[in-house]
């Protein structure tokens, strides 16, 4: 069974695998920060600390999102902010493995 630790409270659950990350933890009584829950507002993004190949690789809807958000944060911070970070939003990402999260503001 999988596990998902959070980074920024030091706490770790067990999924099924194949399950949508926000929704296996939402389950679980732990509440990430959303929004749409469509993959279409990015409010739900998370920093993939560790083991983000063992993750579905990201929808087309996914990908859309992570790039505007990529592009506007960088508009706001300067190219390369988020060059060096594995960005994938909660409410998309299905997990197959073991992964670290932190949410992302």
């Amino acid at each position: 069974m999988p596990t998902v630790s959070l980074m920024h409270k030091n706490l770790k659950f067990e999924l099924e695998e194949g399950e949508i990350l926000f929704d296996a933890l939402d389950n679980q009584g732990e509440k990430l920060p959303h929004g749409c829950l469509a993959g279409s507002c990015g409010a739900c993004r998370i920093e993939i600390t560790e083991g983000a190949e063992n993750l579905k690789p990201a929808s087309a809807i996914e990908r859309d999102t992570i790039e505007a958000i990529s592009e506007n944060y960088e508009k706001r911070n300067g190219p390369g902010s988020l060059e060096a970070r594995t960005i994938r939003l909660s409410c998309r990402a299905r997990v197959l493995g073991d992964v670290s999260i932190k949410p992302l503001k």
